[in-house]
């Protein structure tokens, strides 16, 4: 299959952002499908495979998630070059600064409300996944950014994705009218990728935490034997 246009190339990079995130979101069905959840079902002996087999899986969820996170914000940068030409709703913006690139289109939506709406996830989206995520990855110098790099998990990632894919659902909206009707479709990425449309965060605990109260109990079990 060959690629037709940047609108094709910005999902070649979307749709496997979707992926990894999938493969991230995975790695707890495998903790809870394994019981590792319910730290007081496991005596002591065992907890010191069980933390361990955590400390896996926690990396096997930064791993995926790092991915997501590249590969979705490559899909946003590609957003704004060729977005102006899907319809006619929108002028090419005049920066080329990511977040400027952006604003300059957001502030093309005519309906005021659905304006401020636009603004707000993008807004949401540049200071929690851009700057909080992408900017440690690709350009961290600093051992801060190492510290902000191990603090990724899958409820950022996930809620940061979400603001992005509406900002870009009301950009299409509004490049697409009023010759067509553009729906939102974040429900329809998550379906095709077998992700919930919605996060519930019991679902999603601190898998680096969890792993360290294994390990603490199982110490705390081997001191108490030894008396």
């Amino acid at each position: 299959m060959n690629l037709q246009d940047h609108f094709d190339v910005a999902h070649l990079l979307g749709h496997p952002a979707f992926e990894h995130l999938a493969g991230a979101m995975s790695v707890y069905g495998q903790a809870k499908h394994n019981g590792m959840f319910d730290l007081a079902s496991h005596s002591w002996p065992g907890c010191l495979s069980i933390g361990g087999q955590l400390e896996m899986l926690r990396k096997a969820e930064l791993k995926r998630s790092v991915q997501a996170i590249i590969l979705f914000q490559a899909m946003m940068e590609k957003v704004p070059y060729f977005i102006s030409g899907v319809g006619a709703g929108l002028k090419p913006p005049t920066r080329k600064e990511f977040a400027q690139t952006w604003v300059d289109l957001l502030t093309q939506i005519k309906d005021p409300a659905i304006q401020i709406a636009a603004k707000a996830e993008f807004e949401n989206y540049n200071n929690n996944f851009y700057k909080a995520f992408r900017n440690p990855i690709i350009h961290g110098k600093k051992a801060d950014d190492i510290t902000k790099i191990n603090q990724i998990r899958v409820p950022g990632v996930y809620e940061g994705m979400s603001h992005g894919w509406r900002a870009y659902d009301y950009l299409l909206a509004e490049a697409f009218a009023p010759q067509q009707t553009h729906e939102p479709s974040w429900v329809n990425m998550c379906a095709a990728h077998n992700i919930s449309h919605t996060l519930e965060l019991h679902d999603y605990p601190n898998l680096q935490t969890l792993a360290a109260l294994y390990s603490k109990k199982h110490l705390d079990g081997a001191r108490a034997a030894a008396g």
